[in-house]
């Protein structure tokens, strides 16, 4: 079976964000079945390339994001309308460029005669442009794969939105992007989602394509504890998003000062913190900016704590705690999309006073930290079994076709 698989992002090993770790297990699962010929469309920045070895396994056609120099300012001109146009009909979350580059090598693909009986499109940002690729490949199978539903995250980009200005536009860009996303994955033949929560979402805006739910890929890490270990309040992510920097700072300001008389330290760790969130580190606050390894800081962990926002979906970061046996604190958005039980397998904060009073507990109780780790690891494994749904994906992929 010839699938095509189109996304906005590389995948590869140490890719350091959620959704690249989940494309790059499937595609990688999907290669490794003979039965399947697997080509690959992504998208990179000339850095990012290097850590890219698809193209040793599978025929690849990369494009590139260019971050300096006339072709990026090329590119910026041509995507200003697509980017910050509140008019614009995607809801600005993807641009002109991606989609131009895409249809070109489609064309080329089908000029040269080969006509995938799979089109996999995974992000909202290529799930778009579904019309536009029927009308070149029109008769192969369409797949949506949403890594979270958009319209989740820019209704909370909406809540959150200070002054006036800035929540007319966005409340202009979510009404857009409620729109268009719902009519691209109806434009589907197969939609894949994450977790529960999100095909509810979707029901009630009358998504009516056939949808199926995976499990997400998460970094199932083997913890090490040691005899001075449960001593740091650990948070991580990509800093340079503020789905991840915000919530550092505001745990910095106003979650730490209210526990720092414990002994315990707070660790922020993540690639490209902001100089300002630097400036915050002190002998018990680590900005430590990005790590190859993760495991020292979770042997070395209370807990994560992880007062999130903004964002939608699953959050990976969650996933990979739980797993390693490592407590978690978080709201309604951490939990979003795990059918986890308050006191049983996390514990629910809402305000600073929430979270101080949940890592007080877990400092103080050894029994309630194990009894939740343990928890947490058996839910895990129940529920987030991404090997069997591997195995499913290639099965649902063999049915469509047929």
């Amino acid at each position: 079976m010839k699938v095509l698989w189109i996304a906005p992002f590389l995948p590869y090993d140490k890719v350091d964000h959620a959704g690249g770790k989940v494309l790059n297990y499937y595609i990688n699962s999907l290669c490794d079945k003979s039965a399947f010929d697997v080509r690959f469309i992504g998208f990179s920045k000339p850095a990012e390339y290097k850590h890219f070895t698809l193209d040793k396994k599978i025929q690849c056609y990369i494009g590139f994001y260019h971050d300096h120099g006339i072709k990026k300012i090329a590119r910026n001109c041509y995507d200003l309308y697509s980017l910050k146009c509140p008019l614009d009909k995607n809801g600005n979350i993807t641009t002109s460029y991606l989609k131009l580059c895409i249809l070109r090598q489609l064309k080329k693909l089908k000029k040269s005669g080969y006509v995938p009986d799979v089109i996999i499109l995974e992000w909202t940002q290529v799930i778009v442009f579904v019309n536009d690729i029927k009308k070149i490949y029109s008769t192969s199978k369409i797949v949506g794969i949403e890594e979270d539903v958009s319209i989740q995250a820019y209704l909370r980009k909406y809540e959150n939105a200070k002054g006036i200005i800035h929540k007319v536009v966005t409340k202009m860009r979510y009404n857009n992007i409620t729109k268009t996303e719902c009519e691209a994955l109806n434009a589907c033949d197969l939609v894949i989602l994450n977790n529960e929560k999100d095909m509810a979402i979707l029901r009630k805006l009358n998504m009516r394509t056939n949808t199926k739910l995976w499990a997400s890929y998460y970094d199932r890490i083997d913890v090490q504890r040691t005899s001075n270990s449960k001593k740091n309040i650990l948070f991580f992510g990509d800093m340079s998003r503020p789905e991840n920097s915000e919530p550092a700072k505001w745990l910095i300001d106003e979650v730490y000062p209210l526990v720092k008389d414990l002994g315990i330290e707070l660790v922020i760790l993540g690639g490209n913190p902001s100089e300002e969130l630097k400036s915050k580190a002190t002998d018990t606050i680590h900005v430590t900016g990005f790590v190859k390894d993760i495991e020292p800081y979770l042997s070395s962990s209370l807990c994560l704590v992880a007062p999130l926002v903004l964002g939608a979906g699953i959050k990976i970061k969650v996933l990979t705690c739980m797993a390693a046996g490592i407590p978690v604190c978080t709201n309604d958005v951490g939990i979003e999309g795990i059918p986890a039980e308050d006191g049983k397998h996390y514990l629910h904060c809402k305000d600073k006073e929430e979270y101080a009073s949940a890592i007080k507990r877990l400092f103080e109780d050894e029994r309630l930290a194990g009894d939740i780790a343990d928890n947490a690891c058996k839910l895990m494994d129940e529920k987030f079994n991404y090997k069997k749904t591997g195995e499913e994906f290639a099965e649902w992929l063999i049915e469509l076709a047929r």
